[in-house]
C-alpha cells in the first residue's frame, strides 16, 4: 500500500535532567501507600483492605501492566513548551492507569531512526510514541520492518500503515483565536502595551507544513478580525535557537509590531526575551511559559491529553491504526490568559466566543498553508 504522511494544519513546566540523546531513561510510577492515622478496629480494617485489594485489581485491569516508549523532540525536556507537555501527559497517563514509560531526547533529527530501532528491538513497549512531524520519515521506515509492534504519531498524520495510531490537532486551530485577539488588540488603546501602529508578528520555527500551518492560523485569525492588519513573518530556522528568535522577535518590535507570536519550542523563549525588552505582547504556546507581565494571551494545544487517550485505548482494548484530528470543536485547542496582568474587555471576549463558535459549528473552516490566508481572508471577515 502506498504510503503517504499528510503533515495536516492541525502547559507546565518541569525540572527534568537531559540524558545523551542515545540513553534510555525510565520512569516509573510512584508507590503510595495509604496508613491509617489511628488504630482502626478490626472489622473496620478488613474491609479497608478489601476495598483495597478491589481496587488494586481494577488498578491492574486499567492498565498497570502497561508499558510505553516516548521520543522526544530535539528541543528536549525542559523547554516549557510541547515536550514538557508531552511528559506531562507521560505523567498522568501513569498516575490514571498505574502503567510505566521510558524515554529519550534525541538531540538531531538524524537520531530519531536509531532511538525508534532501539525501542521496537527491544520488545517490550505496548507502544511506541513519536511526538513531532520531524520524526514521522523515520517513523515510517521503522514501521514498516516492525510490523507486530504498536507505534504512535502525535501531531502529524501517517496514513497506510497498519501498525501506526496517529492522534493530531490541527495546527491553525491552536492559533487561529490567539490571531482574533492579536488583530483586535493592536488597534484598541485598552490594551496598555499597544501601540499607533496596525502591526503584529509570527515567528515561524521551520520552513515546513507543520509551521506553515500553525502560522495560517495566527494570521488568518489577525486577517479575519483586522483585515487592515500588516503580519509580518519570519523563519528561526529550528525549534532549540532562542538567541536567533529574539533577534528576529526585536526586528519585529522595531519595524511597529506590538504583538509578536511564535510556536518554536524552545526557541520561542527568545521571543519572550525580546517582549520583555520593548515592554509589548508576546503570545506563546505554553502556560509554563506565560509572561504574566508581556503575555496577551496563550496558543494552547492540549496535547498531554493525547498520551492519556493512547494508554487509555490500550487499557480498554480498543487501540486500533488510523487517525484523529481534533482542534477547537473538541475544546483541544483554544486561547488562554489564565495568570496574566492582561484585561479581555467584555466586547472582545464575546467576539472570541462567537468566533470559537462558528469554527465549531463548521461555519467558519481555516486556511491549513500560509499561501491560503490571503485569499481566504478577502472571503471571511468578522462582522463588526
Amino acid at each position: 500500500m502506498k504510503k503517504k504522511v499528510l503533515s495536516l494544519a492541525l502547559a507546565l513546566s518541569m525540572g527534568i535532567a537531559a540524558l545523551s540523546g542515545c540513553g534510555m531513561t525510565t520512569s516509573a510510577p510512584k508507590e503510595e501507600t495509604t496508613q491509617a492515622k489511628t488504630e482502626a478496629k478490626k472489622e473496620e480494617t478488613e474491609k479497608a483492605e478489601e476495598t483495597a485489594e478491589k481496587t488494586e485489581g481494577q488498578s491492574e485491569k486499567a492498565g498497570s501492566d502497561i508499558k510505553f516508549a516516548v521520543i522526544f523532540g530535539t528541543g528536549g525536556l525542559g523547554d516549557n513548551g510541547y515536550n514538557d507537555e508531552v511528559y506531562q501527559g507521560c505523567e498522568m497517563a501513569v498516575e490514571q492507569f498505574g502503567c510505566t514509560f521510558d524515554y529519550c531526547e534525541p538531540k538531531d533529527v538524524s537520531e530519531f531512526e536509531t532511538q525508534l530501532r532501539m525501542y521496537a528491538d527491544a520488545e517490550e513497549y505496548d507502544v511506541i510514541i513519536a511526538i513531532s512531524t520531524e520524526q514521522a520519515d523515520a517513523l515510517q521506515m521503522v514501521a514498516e520492518d516492525y510490523p507486530d509492534q504498536k507505534f504512535c504519531m502525535l501531531d502529524t498524520v501517517i496514513e497506510g500503515y497498519d501498525n501506526i495510531n496517529c492522534l493530531a490537532a490541527s495546527y491553525p486551530d491552536q492559533h487561529f483565536l490567539s490571531g482574533v485577539l492579536a488583530g483586535l488588540a493592536t488597534k484598541d488603546d485598552r490594551f496598555p502595551l499597544s501601540n499607533p501602529e496596525n502591526i503584529v508578528g509570527f515567528c515561524i520555527a521551520m520552513d515546513t507544513p507543520t509551521s506553515r500551518g500553525q502560522a495560517a492560523g495566527f494570521v488568518a485569525g489577525a486577517k479575519y478580525a483586522n483585515p487592515d492588519v500588516e503580519v509580518l513573518t519570519n523563519y528561526i530556522g529550528g525549534y532549540s535557537d532562542p538567541a536567533t528568535a529574539k533577534e528576529l522577535a526585536l526586528v519585529m518590535y522595531e519595524r511597529g509590531a506590538d504583538i509578536v507570536s511564535a510556536n518554536a519550542g524552545s526557541s520561542t523563549q527568545g521571543v519572550f526575551y525580546a517582549a520583555e525588552e520593548k515592554n509589548r505582547y508576546v503570545i506563546g504556546t505554553s502556560l509554563a511559559m506565560a509572561d504574566p507581565k508581556h503575555s496577551l494571551s496563550t496558543s494552547c494545544k492540549k496535547v498531554w491529553l493525547f498520551i492519556v487517550e493512547e494508554i487509555q485505548m490500550l487499557a480498554d482494548g480498543t487501540w486500533a491504526p488510523g487517525s484523529k484530528l481534533v482542534g477547537i470543536p473538541e475544546g483541544i485547542c483554544d486561547y488562554d490568559v489564565e495568570g496574566l496582568d492582561v484585561q479581555i474587555p467584555d466586547d472582545i471576549t464575546k467576539i472570541l466566543e462567537d468566533t470559537r463558535q462558528q469554527i465549531a459549528d463548521g461555519k467558519l473552516v481555516l486556511p491549513t498553508d500560509l499561501d491560503q490566508v490571503d485569499a481566504w481572508a478577502k472571503e471571511n471577515q468578522l462582522a463588526q
